[in-house]
């Protein structure tokens, strides 16, 4: 039923570093190449075969990507395998021959104008088939992970999506797992580059809302990914709201005539949105109490300073690891396993590209994401600091004009045990449907048993629910 080979799959979309901040092409296709040729000399060399799908079958990728999430180390036991996270074996289904035939492209956008950061690139990945999309009237689906610090991986279960002609687009925020940043010098040779950014993080204060912002912008701008159904996580959502309203220190609003007026947003569903940051943090201190008492301390204690557990004795570190491991599985995700399990963490996985998307990142990745972490949150979970604090979802009265902004509609999902408030959640909701004239196109959905990562604790309802809300929002 499947095929052994078949030809290499052509790329729906390219990402050529050398052509996005200039020239404009006539196709949307002008950005997109084989990942072998938009990827840097430097991770060309570290996997030379194993992640280009031009050279194999996309079926072959798929294998490989399998047979190397098996050999990983794992923090805990895989409830799953690693393919879609798990999606088609926690739902006793059969992976369908289109996950295994559909074309994908996955390469580097050049953002460096964008974010102020010199060689900076940001990688993209693109699941199905531009004109197969287009000739149906599917309208792609850009997926916005959360963090900061995180990467794309734990969220990948949401290429599900796709099915057999929608495109799935997604990529690692500046700094995070496949887009690492570091101030390196030049005239090194690419021993010394590693040294010295392994030893190099970008000066404190360099991650910010606006700086994240900018690059979405030029994500979609040079993929060509003009209208887009949003579907965003935690701190992606919060980055969701600044791209499409402005705000937070971000400059105008994609949706609403402002820097790309012609970015336009088909629907928007948001995932463990809190209403504001300090909200965030008081809603996880005091889910804090429903943790066994030494648990909830040593996760305060190791928190502070941003030290994530480093400031702590010996004894103190191990039992701060099982402490939050703990937290993971009471309040992020109880389902997550193997490398979507360490996704979850800052610089845990997500690091290599293709067939070796489960990967950690190398240590060039880590000092980078732990630099995103340090700006953006001061490195706490449980007090309020960096670059988010004093963030606001309603900042300057701005939810007002979300659904106007959206007209297709807007979806607030939260999980049941998520740490986040079932009261805090609602409260960006109830922000919103107050001034909608037609309550049905703003609505709250909460999935019992299930974390903040409702993609992967109710991965089946979640995601049949979510395409059946994008697929009645493409026209």
């Amino acid at each position: 039923m499947i095929p052994a080979t078949r030809p290499a799959p052509t790329p729906t979309r390219a990402l050529d570093t050398r052509a996005h901040r200039s020239e404009r092409a006539p196709s949307r296709r002008r950005l997109v190449r084989a990942v072998a040729a938009a990827r840097s000399d430097r991770e060309a060399d570290e996997s030379p075969k194993l992640d280009r799908p031009c050279a194999s079958s996309r079926r072959d990728v798929l294998v490989r990507g399998f047979t190397s999430a098996l050999i990983l180390p794992r923090s805990r036991a895989a409830l799953a395998d690693d393919l879609f996270c798990g999606y088609y074996s926690q739902n006793s289904a059969v992976v369908p021959q289109w996950a295994r035939e559909t074309p994908w492209s996955e390469g580097y956008v050049d953002t460096s104008a964008a974010v102020g950061l010199e060689g900076a690139k940001t990688f993209v990945r693109i699941l199905g088939d531009q004109k197969k999309a287009e000739s149906a009237g599917l309208t792609p689906v850009l997926c916005l992970h959360g963090g900061p610090g995180l990467g794309f991986k734990y969220m990948d279960g949401l290429e599900v999506l796709a099915s057999e002609k929608r495109e799935v687009a997604s990529y690692d925020q500046i700094g995070c797992a496949r887009s690492p940043y570091a101030p390196t010098k030049k005239n090194q040779n690419q021993n010394q580059i590693q040294t010295a950014a392994a030893a190099l993080s970008p000066p404190p204060g360099t991650y910010t809302p606006a700086l994240f912002g900018r690059e979405l912008t030029e994500v979609r701008r040079a993929t060509g990914l003009g209208r887009v159904h949003v579907v965003a996580h935690g701190w992606g959502g919060m980055l969701a709201l600044d791209h499409i309203l402005g705000g937070n220190g971000v400059d105008g609003g994609a949706a609403i005539g402002g820097s790309s007026p012609s970015m336009s947003i088909a629907s928007l569903t948001l995932v463990s949105v809190p209403p504001s940051y300090a909200r965030l943090i008081a809603d996880r201190r005091e889910a804090l109490a429903r943790m066994p008492g030494e648990y909830a301390q040593v996760l305060l204690d190791g928190d502070e300073g941003g030290a994530g557990g480093g400031n702590l004795s010996d004894a103190g570190r191990k039992l701060y690891a099982i402490a939050l491991d703990e937290w993971t599985r009471l309040f992020v995700s109880k389902r997550a396993a193997g490398a979507c399990y360490r996704g979850l963490k800052t610089a845990g996985a997500g690091g290599g590209f293709g067939a070796r998307a489960n990967d950690p990142p190398d240590a060039v990745g880590v000092v980078s994401a732990r630099a995103v972490a340090r700006d953006m949150t001061g490195g706490c979970l449980f007090n309020e600091a960096g670059a988010l604090s004093g963030w606001d979802a309603d900042d300057g009265g701005r939810l007002a004009m979300l659904a106007a902004a959206v007209p297709g509609g807007v979806r607030f999902v939260r999980g049941t045990d998520d740490a986040l408030s079932d009261e805090g959640a609602r409260e960006v909701y109830d922000a919103v449907a107050r001034v909608e004239m037609k309550p049905t196109n703003v609505t709250f959905e909460s999935f019992p048993d299930s974390g903040s990562c409702v993609h992967l604790d109710k991965s089946a309802d979640f995601l049949e629910s979510t395409a059946a809300y994008v697929a009645a929002r493409d026209a």
